[in-house]
């Protein structure tokens, strides 16, 4: 009877251990649940997987992920997903994982749902038994390409914005010693008309002891002040002006002096900033008022050659000359062949005057006119004008034109009008002696 009472009272106490242990199961049920209800509520990707890289469990963000059940990633490799050079190196790391080495971080490429590679950083962890040995690992993962592809922007822009400072500092010392350099007057101006940089040559053209920087341009130069003051409002209208100024000058006088403005960079807010440039040509002024004087004076030598060349008077014998006009007839050459003629009438004490008007272009009233204005002008001095060269189709220009040639005498050629002119001395001169 003790037999069955202690049989009895071992099933009692199996069975109250039962029922206990089924209520732990339970509650360890409960507790998976609501662990993988966390799991599956997580962003991240969140797997399990076995030494030989095999899934054991997925969480619903990594099916969502990838777009596909659970089912369909149990009991498969994590392999495929990793790209080609990935594989050994994730398979190595994943072998240090123990209990000494219980932890790996890292960034893998990887196969995305889309087909196109991309990057994840996963955490993986080695989970232990009672006895400390490894039972499975877990990983914690998130896609991060567009953190990586913003980072790589970020890192290009970054070297784009070292690489444009460096130039800018390069062009910036590349200008300081241009500017520092050339005889050009240089200076950068802010959008209150303060002058921030001057260089040598414009310190020196300001002409005085104090330094141009932290001025305004209208006080370095207040003689023309209100030239400058308008050259900047038209620089901040259409971003240039030019123009010469008069500055004046202790040492050598009133300058002239080119000013030219440009607008260099703008800035919101302000006025931007103005480059300044004054070139002194006082000296190519001069030398311009010198040449401009010199060739004034060499047109009017070439123009006295040209009345003397175009004029010439021929005396052909004792109280005869001849005087062949050639070319056109204007204005101011007759002037010239009626002073000249009466000079030289006067000169010669002529009797007979040759006038040769062969080589006249055009016979026209103007030229008839002066022809016979210079006839009476000759007599008056007591001299007769024999005019020759006659054509045909000058006659009929004369007679056309209604000129009264009556008082002249008139002969076909130069050679006839020598002959006329010889007979007449001699007759003259025989008539003296008779």
């Amino acid at each position: 009877m003790s037999d069955v009472a202690a049989l009895k009272a071992e099933i009692e106490a199996l069975t109250r251990r039962n029922e206990a242990l089924t209520q732990e199961l339970a509650a360890c049920q409960q507790r998976e649940a609501r662990y993988r209800g966390i799991l599956d509520a997580q962003q991240e990707l969140v797997v399990r997987f076995t030494r030989d890289q095999r899934l054991t469990y997925v969480n619903g963000a990594y099916c969502r992920y990838f777009g596909e059940a659970a089912e369909s990633f149990i009991g498969t490799s994590i392999v495929p997903v990793l790209a080609e050079e990935e594989r050994a190196r994730v398979e190595m790391e994943i072998g240090k994982l123990g209990k000494d080495n219980p932890v790996w971080i890292s960034e893998q490429r990887v196969h995305r749902p889309d087909g196109s590679l991309g990057w994840h950083r996963w955490t993986d962890y080695v989970i232990l038994d009672e006895a400390g040995e490894v039972v499975e690992f877990q990983g914690v993962g998130t896609d991060v390409t567009e953190a990586r592809e913003a980072a790589e922007a970020m890192r290009k822009q970054n070297e784009q914005l070292e690489r444009a400072a460096v130039e800018r500092a390069a062009q910036l010392r590349n200008f300081y010693t241009l500017t520092e350099s050339v005889p050009d007057a240089v200076a950068l101006v802010d959008g209150e008309g303060v002058i921030f940089y001057a260089n040598p040559a414009y310190v020196r053209l300001a002409g005085n002891s104090e330094a141009p920087v932290g001025k305004r341009v209208v006080e370095v130069y207040p003689e023309v002040q209100e030239t400058l003051v308008e050259a900047m409002r038209q620089v901040q209208r259409s971003g240039f002006w030019q123009g010469e100024l008069l500055l004046p000058c202790k040492e050598r006088g009133q300058l002239v002096v080119i000013a030219t403005l440009v607008t260099i960079e703008g800035a919101s807010g302000s006025g931007g900033v103005l480059g300044m440039v004054l070139r002194d040509v006082s000296a190519e002024r001069k030398a311009e008022v010198e040449r401009e004087s010199l060739q004034a004076r060499v047109i009017e030598a070439q123009d006295a050659m040209i009345r003397e060349l175009s004029t010439p008077l021929l005396p052909l014998a004792e109280q005869v000359l001849a005087l062949p006009l050639i070319g056109m007839m204007d204005n101011r050459r007759a002037a010239v062949v009626l002073d000249t003629l009466l000079n030289g009438v006067v000169e010669h004490q002529a009797s007979t005057v040759l006038i040769d008007v062969t080589g006249v272009g055009i016979m026209d009233s103007h030229v008839a006119d002066v022809l016979m204005r210079t006839a009476k002008a000759v007599r008056l001095l007591g001299a007769e004008v024999v005019l020759t060269g006659i054509q045909p189709h000058v006659a009929q220009t004369l007679v056309t034109l209604g000129v009264d040639v009556g008082a002249v005498v008139t002969l076909r050629s130069l050679k006839d009008g020598i002959t006329f002119a010889l007979r007449r001395k001699r007759q003259a001169a025989a008539a003296e002696q008779g």
